[in-house]
């Protein structure tokens, strides 16, 4: 073999070596990976039942060290973040508490609004209380390759927010301005694997916890053809079903039990285009999204 012919092998064979290696860093980059929290319902007030609102606090701080010990790319609490105060100053004293806790997360935060969020606050002031940087309650981002669609269904069936308990927590709605949102979101996200959050369901509005307009609702992500998973709170026992395609996936409440020992939080692993797993802690269990 001539030196010249040596060389030409030799420098194709590096070029080659270098574009596995960029691939290969490619991959490690689409690999996704958030915390989800949901149902948190701090307050400073007496157990009930199973909901044990003080040890949210304890809770969510075991969630956040966790999460802060993980490659996350975010971390996402998915609505009910406190608990129903007897007036507008408890509830800001509950959200700046336990936000204070959330705020410990070394990355970027996100929300979703749940009814108790809204029993003596509008979500303006839910917002703003707890600094999330927002000005509307539903919204989008994109972390790297991935689009995510943030809902909210905190509206009554004529279309009005919910606002300082004026609602009945069944009652729960996604207006059509915000479904004509969503449809305009998701055209423009392209082909970007998409994940919904939301906190109530959209996978049974005929249950008390589903969304009573949710098939309208799954239509559209259905049609978008890139929405490949939803993830939800509001019933506390959680629950796994696949529509169309489209897993939908509900968390378990944190408030639920009392001490660390009955905690609830995961994480999401995905690919370059799908969720894989959502991996448990504490009560949470694992759920296979393939």
């Amino acid at each position: 073999m001539s030196r010249r012919r040596f060389l030409r092998q030799a420098t194709a064979g590096l070029s080659l070596a270098a574009a596995c290696v960029s691939l290969e860093a490619a991959d490690r980059r689409e690999t996704l990976r958030f915390g989800l929290v949901t149902d948190v319902h701090y307050a400073d007030v007496e157990s009930r039942g199973s909901r044990h609102y003080r040890d949210s606090l304890a809770k969510l701080e075991e969630a956040i060290a966790t999460f802060n010990k993980l490659d996350l790319s975010f971390v996402i609490e998915l609505g009910d973040f406190i608990d129903s105060g007897k007036t507008k100053a408890d509830e800001r004293t509950h959200l700046r508490t336990i936000d204070n806790v959330y705020c410990r997360f070394r990355g970027h935060r996100y929300y979703v609004l749940g009814n108790h969020c809204l029993a003596a606050l509008t979500k303006a002031e839910f917002l703003q209380t707890c600094r999330a940087g927002i000005k509307r309650s539903y919204y989008s981002f994109n972390h790297g390759s991935w689009h995510f669609v943030v809902l909210d269904a905190n509206f009554r069936r004529d279309g009005s927010p919910y606002a300082a308990g004026n609602f009945q927590w069944t009652d729960t709605w996604i207006p059509e301005t915000e479904l004509e949102w969503l449809r305009d979101d998701l055209r423009q996200a392209g082909q970007r694997p998409t994940v919904v959050f939301i906190h109530q369901n959209l996978d049974n509005e005929k249950d008390p916890h589903g969304v009573k307009n949710g098939a309208a609702v799954r239509k559209v992500l259905e049609q978008s053809g890139t929405v490949v998973a939803v993830f939800q709170g509001h019933k506390h026992t959680g629950g796994y079903v696949k529509i169309a395609g489209i897993p939908y996936v509900t968390l378990r409440a944190m408030v639920e039990g009392a001490g660390l020992k009955n905690n609830a939080f995961a994480m999401a692993i995905s690919d370059a285009s799908q969720p894989k797993k959502l991996e448990g802690f504490g009560q949470q269990v694992d759920v296979l999204l393939e």
